[in-house]
């Protein structure tokens, strides 16, 4: 698995090369974004580690950048940000997880094991669909089609909550059910779950506010709705 770092402390990214290449990883690193997406371009890293903190363009602006020129990169947050709006703000663009500095070397190791996990667990889903009602998933192409609507792309983490949801149909999930199957019980705060629910609402309810797919059931979870 090849990584990329991406961090404009020069010797933090050292480290975290140095960590992550004892467990066998090929791990590279770019000091400013503007680098990183030359050497992305040259060759897409199966996971970033990015830094939020830098001059001219922050981690956070650097990942939706990402995201609008289409790459779908599994990315990890490494930084010093450790507020929940910053940690919801990195969620809600797309983050695979969120670690905060100073961080234990056996933790960035274990929640790095973890992404990559969840990768491989998706990259083996089956090409055949899952249909509720007016909702049919494609897991393996990341797709979603609702009725006569265009198609809608998912991230690899939105693809895993939704059919989660889909495959108990007319049953609420909690929010541990979620974390233990899309994380591996990884990350042991739910706001991260709630994050996902929102994130899909925006991209299949009409009103994401009043949803008729994935509605909340007050203290205990989320159910798939078929319509």
């Amino acid at each position: 698995m090849y990584i990329l770092v991406v961090d404009d402390d020069r010797f933090a990214n050292t480290l975290v090369q140095f960590v992550l290449s004892k467990e066998g990883y090929e791990v590279e690193t770019a000091d400013n974004p503007r680098g990183a997406m030359q050497m992305i371009q040259k060759r897409e890293p199966d996971l970033l580690i990015l830094d939020v903190t830098m001059p001219y363009i922050n981690g956070f602006e650097f990942s939706a950048k990402l995201r609008a020129e289409g790459y779908e990169i599994p990315l990890i947050f490494m930084t010093a940000q450790d507020t929940i709006e910053a940690k919801l703000q990195g969620f809600n663009i797309g983050a695979d997880d969120y670690i905060c500095k100073p961080y234990n070397h056996q933790e960035l190791v274990a929640r790095v094991q973890a992404v990559l996990r969840r990768i491989k667990k998706n990259s083996k889903v089956g090409n055949q669909s899952i249909r509720g009602g007016q909702i049919e998933l494609f897991p393996a192409e990341l797709k979603v089609v609702i009725g006569s609507r265009a198609p809608i792309t998912l991230t690899p983490t939105e693809m895993h909550v939704l059919r989660t949801l889909m495959n108990s149909s007319g049953q609420v999930v909690n929010r541990d059910q979620l974390l233990a199957e899309v994380w591996n019980d990884n990350e042991n705060n739910s706001n991260i779950v709630d994050v996902y629910i929102r994130r899909l609402r925006i991209k299949l309810e009409l009103d994401a506010d009043r949803p008729q797919y994935i509605v909340s059931v007050r203290g205990l979870g989320y159910k798939f709705i078929v319509k």
